[in-house]
């Protein structure tokens, strides 16, 4: 995953800086996969923290910090905490201690998104005023989580997804059992973190399977009960992907183009429900499937979401 992250704009903004000699004091990471946040900033970390040493010095400062040993490396939260008030006043009195080994410190506070807006405003001070040699990588999952007087006090790094081939990649490398890595992949959205929940999970093609006989299956009075199955927001978050690729193979099938199908499902049902839907209705299902994710985003109920969906598809049809 790392190497992935080590091919963005954000990455190569950061190495930038570093090879002209204007590092910031502070970059704020803006990446909408929480579970990829920290690994992400320990790359920028190690990049900082070996610029310029020989090649056997450098790995193995970038070991220590990828093991969270590095003296001049430091991270907030703790692994299950959250960084309130007290925990980023005692960063703050590190700040002042000299580095131990090289010029620089650096402090990583992963999850600015779970930050509460005081202790937010604890950082203004040492972002506006930072001692020198300190940088300062925050990292957060929502730019609206952010306060606009820490997101102005930091040089921005945006990094909304990652391609879906380098995900694949990814995937067979940490999973090479699983079949269904490819449609991981496509259903991960280019997120590393989501990828590795969903191979997680357990097998992505049962789901899918399940979903197909609903689309093929689908009248009003199945409507009801399927909404109801639903076991909670993540759950439903996760089919509507999966429906998602699911039309979007029922569409190629439709043009011919079985070359292209990605869901996984068996063929023969897919190529039945495809039967069932015209190339029309498929194609607007997959806008009724973005009404309905930005729904649940919204906090919308999720059954009456759900089923509101499954109505406008059946409609179409």
């Amino acid at each position: 995953m790392m190497e992935i992250f080590r091919q963005t704009k954000a990455y190569q903004l950061v190495d930038g800086d570093l090879r002209q000699g204007r590092l910031s004091h502070a970059y704020l990471l803006l990446l909408p996969d929480a579970g990829s946040l920290g690994g992400c900033l320990r790359v920028l970390a190690q990049r900082i923290l070996t610029d310029g040493l020989a090649q056997g010095e450098a790995e193995r400062v970038a070991r220590l910090v990828a093991q969270d040993r590095h003296p001049d490396c430091r991270f907030f939260p703790a692994p299950g905490e959250k960084c309130g008030v007290a925990e980023v006043r005692s960063m703050l009195d590190e700040c002042y201690i000299k580095p131990v080994e090289g010029a620089r410190k650096i402090f990583i506070l992963g999850a600015v998104h779970d930050m509460l807006a005081a202790a937010q405003n604890k950082l203004l001070k040492v972002l506006e005023e930072p001692p020198a040699g300190v940088v300062f990588l925050l990292g957060s999952a929502s730019e609206y989580a952010v306060l606009s007087t820490v997101r102005s006090r930091a040089k921005r790094l945006d990094v909304h997804a990652f391609p879906e081939s380098a995900i694949e990649a990814y995937l067979r490398g940490k999973y090479p059992d699983r079949p269904d890595v490819k449609e991981i992949a496509v259903l991960s959205g280019g997120l590393p973190g989501r990828a590795d929940e969903l191979a997680q999970s357990g097998s992505v093609s049962g789901e899918c399977e399940r979903l197909v006989q609903l689309v093929l299956n689908l009248s009003p009075a199945s409507i009801p009960l399927a909404a109801r199955s639903f076991a909670g927001r993540e759950d439903a978050v996760r089919a509507l992907a999966l429906l998602r690729l699911i039309f979007r193979d029922l569409l190629m099938l439709r043009l011919g183009r079985e070359d292209l199908l990605l869901s996984g499902g068996d063929r023969r049902v897919l190529a039945k429900a495809a039967q069932r839907y015209p190339e029309t209705a498929l194609v607007r299902a997959q806008g009724y499937i973005g009404q309905c994710e930005r729904e649940l985003r919204a906090n919308a109920v999720v059954p009456m979401s759900i089923e509101a969906l499954l109505h406008s598809i059946l409609e179409d049809r």
